[in-house]
């Protein structure tokens, strides 16, 4: 391959590839402590007591949904999925 063309052509494919990431996965790690505090209470309302461990922030059509994990006293883990606007998705007791 010519030298001149190398590093526009390794520039176009990296580019292309993030953007392809990118529309595949909108999810990103977030710290517990970076959940907005409507959305705790709602998840504790729902599961009192819950320890939340980690926690995702994903935009999808617009909208943001947090995807969280948990564990309650005794035991049992669940993943959690509720919109910015404090709609529960879903609540799924992991195995």
């Amino acid at each position: 391959m010519n030298p001149k063309l190398k590093r526009p052509v390794i520039t176009v494919l990296f580019a292309a590839g993030l953007i392809a990431c990118s529309d595949k996965n909108n999810k990103v790690d977030i710290a517990v402590t970076d959940i907005p505090a409507h959305i705790i209470a709602i998840v504790q309302n729902a599961l009192p007591g819950i320890l939340l461990s980690e926690a995702e922030k994903e935009i999808k059509n617009n909208k943001v949904i947090y995807q969280l994990e948990g564990k309650l006293i005794n035991g049992k883990e669940y993943e959690i999925k509720i919109s910015e606007d404090g709609t529960i998705i879903k609540i799924e007791l992991e195995d």
